[in-house]
């Protein structure tokens, strides 16, 4: 982990363009609800999904290493498995309890796809839920 650097995306041709085809994208989730911020490449594919309100939530892909901008003293930290998947959680600042934050690897890079990675960022909800939602996105059934 290097502090406030985050993953790469693959390449996407410019220009960047609002979309609403995010239904047919791996991204997509049911979960998200309406209200979507999803921008697609000049070829088409789309390389995030994200949705706003009480949270950040989101789904993108990436590719080399699964970097996450966190930062924060090692306590705050904690390795997690979340549907059979790598995930990191950056516990809340004390007194600040909408700064939660997790990342889920749902899938690392190979030489012919991206990686998936599921973030819940300033959330006020707690682990567990969070873990439950990212899971959730995830498609992962308790």
């Amino acid at each position: 982990m290097i502090p406030r650097q985050v993953a790469e995306f693959p390449s996407c041709p410019r220009p960047h363009t609002l979309t609403q085809k995010y239904k047919d994208s791996e991204l997509y989730s049911p979960v998200f609800g309406e209200n979507l911020e999803v921008y697609e490449c000049a070829n088409g594919k789309i390389v995030t999904v994200t949705a706003y309100g009480g949270a950040v939530i989101g789904r993108r892909y990436f590719v080399g290493p699964a970097k996450v901008p966190f930062e924060a003293p090692f306590d705050r930290f904690v390795l997690l498995t979340v549907g059979g998947h790598s995930a990191l959680a950056q516990l809340p600042v004390p007194g600040d309890p909408a700064s939660l934050r997790l990342a889920a690897i749902q899938r690392f890079p190979t030489s012919h796809e991206p990686g998936i990675m599921v973030g819940i960022d300033n959330t006020s909800k707690t682990l567990e839920e969070a873990v439950a939602l990212a899971a959730q996105i995830m498609g992962v059934r308790p």
